[in-house]
This record gives C-alpha cells, structure tokens and sequence, in this order.
C-alpha cells in the first residue's frame, strides 16, 4: 500500500469488484523488499505505518464515508468513491503477513482475512493467528480462520522430470546466495 495512493486503490477495487461481479478481493501489505522501497524514496521503516494508514482509509472509503485527510505522503479533500460497491458491504479484503506482527495486528484490528506469504512451522502459524484474534479482541472485531489463507509457491510442469530441470537454476542461484 506504501506504493500507491489509498484513493486509487480504493477507486480501482471497487471498478474490479463490478467487472468480476464480485469475485475480486483485495489484498494489502506494506511491500517487503526494502529495494522497491528504496526506489521510490520511501524509507523501508516507515512502510508499516505507512500501509496501517492507508488501509484505514481505503476501508472507510468502501464503507462509502467521506474523507478529507492529510498525511505526510497523501492528500484526500472530501474524496468519496464513484461507485457503490458490488458486493455488500464491500469486497473481501485480506492482509498479507510474513514474519512480523503488523499484517496479522491489521487484519484483527478491522476483522480482515489474513494472508500468510511465508513459513509452514506450526507454531509460527499459531502464533500469527494468535495476534489477529489479540487485535480483534481489543477492537472488538470479529475473525475467522475460513479468512485464513496460505500463499504457497508451487511450480507445474509436463512431468516431474521437466518441473525439477525448470527449477534446477533457481535453485542453484539460491544456494550460491547463501539461502
């Protein structure tokens, strides 16, 4: 979200929503290589307030609210969006979460689904879906793990042969940088 103005997130979400009839969903995240941060001049830090900010606004811009707000990287004067939404109350929305607290604190916080981009250790998982049900329980929001889904990397092929000589090279790569 850090990339992008909450506006036109909102404004374009919203248009995906009544082009797919409603089976579009929206998936946010502060943006995870600290590169792309750094070419857009954000400083790496900031992109987890960054995104907390702008998913509060993008959700009160799906609730159909009004919003004039200014901030340090945007600027909504009586902004409010051109279409009402598809699905009701609006689309879905999940909130990516890797290693840190702020995707699964954010999705609690507003009764999100949660995406889970990285890891398969059991108490990782429990442990992440244990600050989204903290969150919820302070805002008073509800969870549900049937919002929950795991972003697995998976690569299809003609055969197991031909999957494996597809990504022997990734492979090599990652064990040369040390991974």
């Amino acid at each position: 979200l850090p990339y992008h103005h909450p506006f036109l997130v909102a404004d374009k979400m919203v248009l995906l929503d009544h082009l797919t009839k409603g089976r579009a969903m929206l998936g946010v995240g502060p943006g995870i290589l600290a590169s792309d941060a750094y070419m857009l001049g954000i400083e790496a830090p900031e992109q987890r307030r960054m995104m907390t900010q702008s998913l509060d606004v993008i959700l009160r811009l799906l609730r159909g609210e009004t919003v004039t707000e200014q901030t340090d990287w945007y600027t909504l004067n009586e902004a409010r969006l051109q279409l009402p939404n598809y699905t009701h109350p609006h689309l879905p929305v999940s909130v990516a979460a890797s290693f840190t607290p702020s995707g699964p604190v954010a999705a609690g916080r507003h009764g999100l689904g949660l995406l889970s981009v990285a890891g398969a250790d059991h108490e990782a998982f429990e442990r992440t879906w244990g600050w989204v049900e903290e969150e919820a329980v302070k805002h008073g929001t509800e969870v549900s793990r049937a919002n929950w889904s795991v972003v697995l990397t998976m690569h299809i092929a003609e055969t197991r042969e031909q999957a494996i000589a597809d990504v022997a090279r990734g492979f090599e790569v990652r064990a040369y940088a040390g991974d």
